[in-house]
């Protein structure tokens, strides 16, 4: 069976079963939405999905076959219902190719990661919001904080990163566009005195020219499972979008899981957040070699979770 023929056969089933009234949503899963759908719901116009979900099917190349499974994922997610996509590369195409690619397929880019340097390496901003404007794009920043080689290791190294990075937030700001700070687990587990990496990015970032994108499974992982919740209530509006991504229990504790199958309470921290959310982005990073990962599945059982969730 080909991968579409499959993917449009669970789709009939999935349909055929809420015809008949045989999914019941919430019963294994915390985070799982309550079947009665009162409460605020998610537009779709703010529904989105990293697209490092599909980086091992797609690769990283920059040939035509790499390309060619670029437009094979960008038409599955408009199937899906997905109206917004957050790009992670460009696949080697210009950005007026690939704004290209998104038009075909009705979709826009919600926001995109891109390499924005360090104060050691900067970027050419000048270059990234030219691409971000052909785009289409409002959002953007690195995919992570320096947590890779060169990994910071002094509060002084991560006070001058913030630095630089509100300098280029406020670059970006008088081009119209928002820079945004994407978290893992040691912006909120590396602490000098009283204060987290994720404490000194914020105090030293203005929040006219910097705002945050916080990944719910990192935030989880990294403080305990309210500590998202915490973040939200200490920062309030500064967060911008979220990457939800799940965590899974029983067999693999602690393990990314698809999005509505594990245990972070999503509706508890959308409700925190109130009205300032932009973008609720589902994420699943890859399980490079695993056979048994199927990223269309874990795109499609996101989407459809964020489309029923209430809180």
């Amino acid at each position: 069976m080909t991968r579409q023929w499959t993917r449009g056969l669970r789709g009939l089933i999935a349909a055929a079963l809420v015809t008949f009234g045989l999914v019941v949503v919430g019963a294994v899963s915390a985070s799982a939405s309550p079947p009665d759908r009162h409460g605020r719901g998610i537009p779709t116009s703010k529904i989105s999905v990293q697209l490092w979900t599909f980086a091992e099917y797609i690769g990283f190349g920059t040939d035509a076959a790499t390309v060619a499974r670029t437009e094979e994922v960008l038409g599955s997610l408009r199937e899906m219902g997905y109206r917004n996509v957050e790009p992670f590369t460009l696949s080697g195409l210009t950005a007026k190719q690939y704004r290209a690619l998104l038009d075909e397929h009705r979709l826009k880019a919600s926001a995109r990661h891109v390499d924005v340097g360090t104060p050691e390496n900067p970027a050419d901003i000048g270059q990234i919001l030219r691409d971000n404007r052909t785009l289409g794009i409002t959002f953007f920043g690195s995919g992570s904080t320096p947590i890779f080689p060169p990994v910071y290791t002094t509060e002084a190294e991560w006070i001058a990163y913030a630095e630089y990075l509100d300098e280029l937030g406020a670059v970006a700001r008088k081009h119209g566009q928002t820079l945004m700070v994407h978290n893992h687990d040691i912006e909120f587990e590396t602490v000098f005195g009283d204060r987290t990496v994720f404490d000194i990015l914020m105090a030293y970032t203005e929040p006219k020219n910097v705002v945050f994108q916080l990944d719910l499974y990192w935030a989880t992982n990294g403080g305990g499972i309210d500590e998202p919740i915490d973040v939200i209530e200490r920062y309030g509006n500064r967060i911008k979008l979220f990457h939800v991504k799940d965590m899974a229990a029983g067999a693999f504790p602690g393990r990314i899981e698809i999005v509505g199958e594990g245990i972070i309470d999503f509706p508890s921290i959308f409700r925190a957040a109130g009205g300032s959310t932009r973008y609720y982005v589902v994420e699943h990073d890859p399980r490079f070699g695993d056979p048994t990962f199927d990223p269309f599945e874990a795109a499609q059982v996101g989407f459809d979770y964020l489309d029923r969730v209430r809180f």
